[in-house]
């Protein structure tokens, strides 16, 4: 049985700052609890329908879990279709490691405030091997439950830090180790030679990337549109966008 604390608890953790409170976030779903529960993360809570623990009682011994009905479930999802599921998943620390950063491609994000398009790039990031995601504060939190959604599991592989990027970016930024820029009158990014380490940034959906951050861009690119007609789409989601970029970055390795 839910207590009324714990579902007041699950309720909340919709907002950051009771993310942050409780240092817990949320996980729906059977197939999403499934990847977590092979991750390394540190799970809090398991939810779940009587089914689900029949049919997992191997973490039902290594866990606490607690069995819920239709009606307890149905006060703390956000689906229409009531998941078998919810976990609770706390919030891990992490530091980066520099040396790592200075021999890989690492994406930057600046200003994605869509939740669904951080966890899309999570996704994106992790098909592609990106190891690395550095945010400034102003991008949507990827512990957004929007966000762990669409990472489709991603979100327990790749390492996401929230910093100062005037102050991180420059760290790295050099000869040597270039910072490419996403812009819509950028160079043609299939016409350019591509180096298999350095910062790839993405920019906010609406205005792109800051003066701040461009400054620190030695390489704009862009991915041109091909379409026949005038009248197309006039840009690309980025999580599109950073899919179609990693792309042809892989390409050169």
């Amino acid at each position: 049985m839910l207590s009324k604390h714990l579902t007041n608890v699950i309720q909340n953790l919709e907002k950051k700052k009771f993310r942050e409170k409780y240092n817990l976030y949320k996980v729906e779903g059977d197939k999403l609890v499934q990847e977590l529960l092979l991750s390394d993360m540190k799970i809090d809570t398991l939810v779940a329908s009587p089914s689900w623990i029949a049919n997992n009682q191997q973490h039902v011994k290594s866990y606490n879990v607690i069995e819920v009905n239709e009606i307890e479930m149905g006060r703390v999802s956000n689906f229409k279709s009531l998941p078998e599921v919810i976990a609770l998943s706390e919030i891990p620390v992490k530091g980066y490691n520099p040396d790592e950063i200075e021999n890989s491609l690492s994406v930057i994000l600046n200003g994605i405030q869509d939740p669904g398009n951080i966890g899309t790039i999570l996704r994106v990031c992790d098909w592609f091997g990106i190891r690395n995601i550095f945010c400034d504060h102003d991008c949507a939190n990827i512990f957004n439950p929007k966000s762990v959604q669409a990472s489709m599991g991603a979100i327990f592989r790749v390492n996401v830090f929230y910093l100062d990027l005037v102050n991180f970016i420059p760290r790295f930024v050099g000869q040597d180790f270039p910072c490419y820029g996403t812009f819509l009158r950028g160079e043609n990014i299939y016409k350019q030679q591509l180096r298999t380490k350095g910062f790839i940034v993405m920019g906010n959906e609406g205005n792109g990337i800051t003066p701040e951050i461009e400054q620190f861009v030695s390489h704009k690119i862009t991915i041109p549109s091909f379409a026949h007609s005038l009248y197309s789409t006039e840009s690309l989601n980025v999580g599109v966008a950073t899919g179609i970029i990693l792309s042809e970055f892989k390409r050169m390795e």
